[in-house]
């Protein structure tokens, strides 16, 4: 005989496996500040590899006015204003990612709580039923 709330907690435990289940496990893996880190250092990474990819852009976009001016511009205060946008955005980038790295920590260890009281809840209901038999 099929028990209801059985079945209803087993298709809600098979439904969040599936879906949000796959992040849950990544996540179940690492501490907090391990999990934020890591999530900022590849924000910094692929923001690095970003400024990289736009700064030889725009070199290429420019390319008649760099060269036209070549002789005459200060290096020194180019270098100090691209080190400047560098900075700032990996700053700004790195706060972002924090934050979001955060939330979504905090959200799966809701999801993994609650998928677990549902996992002893279903563990409760097998072991009464052995006792019964």
């Amino acid at each position: 005989m099929l028990n209801e709330n059985k079945v209803k907690m087993m298709t809600k435990m098979a439904i969040y496996e599936k879906n949000e289940g796959k992040d849950m496990v990544k996540t179940a893996k690492y501490y907090k500040s391990d999990y934020i880190a890591l999530g900022v250092l590849k924000s910094l990474i692929t923001t690095t590899l970003a400024f990289i990819i736009i700064m030889i852009l725009y070199a290429f976009c420019n390319a008649e006015g760099i060269v036209a001016n070549i002789n005459d511009l200060d290096y020194v205060a180019l270098g100090k204003k691209v080190a400047a946008y560098y900075i700032g955005l990996i700053v700004a980038f790195s706060i972002i990612s924090g934050f979001v790295y955060s939330y979504k920590y905090e959200k799966s260890r809701k999801g993994l709580k609650k998928y677990f009281s549902r996992l002893n809840k279903l563990d409760r209901f097998y072991n009464g039923q052995k006792k019964k038999k």
